[in-house]
């Protein structure tokens, strides 16, 4: 049996001996050199990172992997979790809900629910996230999984389908409590799933206040209220040591800045600044491929079109720093192994990697554009025919 022929982009990885054109694809854009753009120098942090989400490349890190006291940012997980339930009409945000004792007597920040008192999930919602109430965490826990145990569980489930590989979670309000570990990576990514795929999170927890019962707080998040600042969450993991997740948009571009263990609060936010000024002032994010755009075709004999088309799966995006001379981005095309039709629309048939200086950008998953079906035998003989010309 003939082997396919593949052609992508820059990069050739040809199989057999069956005729292919190349894709119609516009020239990829050159990107500069690694820059000699000062990092900005943080007040003695445990961890921190800065992450572009619209590209998901990491533009910062130092210790970044490094285990650490995940604090009140455990609430990110818990929002997510929340919202899953949402998708999944589990719960009803408007729905009035019942309120635990141990939810009222929890310890540390709290938005002051009552049992007896109407509450609904809404409202929980941006009492987790605005005042970083415990106390929410606890009663949404409860209302999505029936337990807080039972609502652990998803949280670290969904960790491992996020790929949090050094995160694990034992509450859902970040009290602290043995094994409860992240890193500034984990938190960085968690973040960016969360505004993925639920955006909405920005507009709630980027608020300055929020007011339940009369009683109104404001955000714990020392950068709320500033411009361009949309969230994310903060967190005492012990006294003198202060987690900060910072999210902020602009020109429809959205950094995260994570800092763990900070001295301050103040300290938290000033690196946190910091770290998103980097981001806007020397990184710009250039568009490679859009959604469903053709970056690879396969040929083989034996398959009935004799060519399938090679589309991603969303679009491509890359950031690079600005002001600088420019070179080529390394694109490669690497096809599923051993092939073979039928192939149905939309099926994987391989990676395309991106990568500039040695340095890995992105790997983005490429699909089957329309479906292909094993040639007939009359096809496949005429095939094998021409093999032996």
């Amino acid at each position: 049996m003939k082997s396919p022929k593949v052609l992508a982009l820059v990069a050739l990885i040809a199989w057999g001996s069956a005729n292919a054109a190349t894709p119609n694809l516009p020239a990829l854009p050159t990107l500069p050199p690694p820059p000699p753009m000062p990092v900005p120098q943080l007040t003695g942090i445990q961890g921190a990172i800065l992450l572009d989400v619209n590209s998901g490349q990491v533009l910062m890190a130092e210790h970044a992997e490094k285990p650490l006291n995940p604090s009140g940012l455990v609430k990110l997980m818990t929002a997510y979790v929340l919202y899953q339930a949402e998708k999944q009409r589990i719960v009803q945000p408007q729905a009035n809900i019942r309120v635990a004792d141990s939810a009222w007597h929890v310890q540390g920040s709290r938005m002051f629910i009552q049992p007896g008192m109407p509450v609904t999930m809404a409202q929980l919602e941006s009492g987790l996230l605005i005042d970083g109430g415990n106390d929410a965490a606890i009663a949404i826990a409860q209302t999505v999984a029936g337990s807080v145990g039972g609502f652990v569980d998803l949280m670290n489930r969904d960790a491992g389908f996020m790929g949090l590989r050094h995160t694990h979670f034992t509450n859902p309000d970040g009290l602290p409590q043995p094994g409860q570990t992240s890193t500034a990576l984990d938190i960085a990514r968690l973040s960016e799933y969360l505004i993925r795929a639920y955006p909405a999170v920005l507009q709630l927890a980027g608020k300055t206040a929020y007011t339940y019962n009369h009683i109104t707080q404001y955000n714990y998040n020392p950068l709320a209220g500033r411009a361009d600042i949309n969230g994310l969450g903060v967190g005492l993991a012990t006294k003198g040591s202060w987690n900060l997740d910072a999210s902020a948009t602009r020109d429809g571009r959205t950094l995260v800045a994570v800092v763990m263990g900070a001295p301050s609060r103040s300290a938290a936010g000033s690196d946190a600044s910091a770290l998103l000024h980097y981001g806007w002032d020397g990184w710009q994010n250039v568009p490679l491929y859009t959604a469903g755009q053709v970056v690879a075709q396969i040929h083989h004999g034996d398959w009935s079109p004799a060519a399938v088309q090679g589309v991603t799966t969303s679009a491509v995006i890359v950031s690079e720093p600005k002001q600088q001379q420019g070179t080529k981005l390394n694109t490669q095309f690497i096809p599923v192994a051993s092939l073979k039709a039928p192939i149905r629309a939309g099926a994987p048939i391989g990676t395309l990697s991106v990568s500039w200086h040695g340095h890995l950008l992105q790997t983005v998953p490429v699909v089957a554009k329309t479906a292909v079906q094993p040639a007939g035998w009359f096809t496949r003989l005429l095939h094998a025919g021409e093999s032996w010309l």
